[in-house]
């Protein structure tokens, strides 16, 4: 797999997203929102997805290099209301994408989660 990286960012220090780096690239996961208690999904969709920007952009990418993109769910009924924000950050770029529903997290407040892949390109 890849090395996990330290994360290094003093404001996200409450998030427990990973760096993975990975032979082709860069593998972020355990986006969330940093305080998901009170919040709808859509509200922790755009909170976690601000998250990912900040670290991607802490090793020198953007939204706009994201090659795949993990959504891990809850509560299916309610995604839907994470459409707009979705298709404003990832249209553009149409990542390939996969849906997992889970049971609970283990924050019992989030509701949504993103893991997103970024390749390197080929040289």
């Amino acid at each position: 797999m890849g090395n996990i990286v330290q994360n290094r960012i003093d404001h996200l220090s409450d998030s427990h997203a990973r760096v993975d780096h990975t032979a082709g690239g860069l593998r972020l996961s355990g986006l969330c929102a940093p305080h998901p208690e009170g919040e709808s999904i859509a509200e922790q969709c755009r909170a976690a997805l601000d998250v990912g920007v900040t670290l991607l952009a802490d090793y020198g990418y953007s939204m706009q290099d994201v090659t795949r993109v993990t959504y891990l769910v809850s509560d299916t009924q309610d995604f839907p209301s994470c459409f707009p924000t979705l298709r404003q950050v990832f249209s553009d770029i149409s990542p390939s994408v996969t849906l997992m529903w889970v049971r609970k997290f283990s924050d019992p407040h989030v509701k949504i989660e993103f893991e997103l892949g970024v390749e390197a390109p080929l040289a």
